[in-house]
């Protein structure tokens, strides 16, 4: 009886082949947005203007840093401004990319890396994590409310971004893989 299972099962990989690529394969259509952060990976503010904590926290866990997300989520709370941030990444070894003058190749290259990037907006008052930026849209991921996605037109993001100091910053680890 094993013998004929293991014929049987033989003549299924002959007649049914392996996986092979198709000639031509259908292209799949792109992920959007780029950095699809799921939803239990999303960090929530947690008080105190946590709102840069919180972009970061998304990030890492994207990225899966998930020790080091958990331990930034219960160390740090409150404002932040780049100065602090970089002194905090640097005394916690983290590798990161970050800009100050408004430069928009890093958000390109953020997305397009599929690493996202924590961003400032209203003034420099609140920061938010782009998530997604093409030659037409944006979108970001607003940490006082993330259950879903907020569409923006490119131009409007960047317009934003640059007149609240054009500050931007991301870990540089290996992001999650495309959906299939």
């Amino acid at each position: 009886m094993k013998i004929f299972t293991i014929i049987f099962i033989l003549l299924l990989i002959a007649l049914l082949g392996c996986d092979v690529p198709c000639e031509p394969c259908p292209k799949a259509k792109a992920e959007r947005p780029t950095v699809n952060i799921p939803l239990a990976l999303r960090q929530s503010n947690w008080g105190g203007g946590s709102c840069v904590h919180a972009c970061i926290v998304s990030l890492f866990r994207w990225q899966a840093r998930y020790n080091t997300a958990d331990y930034w989520r219960r160390t740090y709370i409150g404002g932040e401004r780049s100065s602090g941030l970089k002194i905090k990444l640097d005394r916690n070894g983290i590798r990161y990319a970050y800009v100050t003058n408004g430069d928009v190749r890093f958000l390109e290259w953020a997305c397009s890396t599929r690493r996202g990037c924590a961003i400032t907006v209203m003034g420099g008052k609140h920061m938010v994590t782009l998530v997604h930026l093409d030659s037409k849209w944006a979108a970001i991921l607003d940490n006082n409310s993330v259950s879903e996605f907020i569409w923006i037109p490119r131009g409007s993001l960047i317009a934003e971004w640059k007149a609240s100091m054009g500050w931007a910053v991301t870990p540089v680890y290996t992001p999650a893989a495309p959906l299939p």
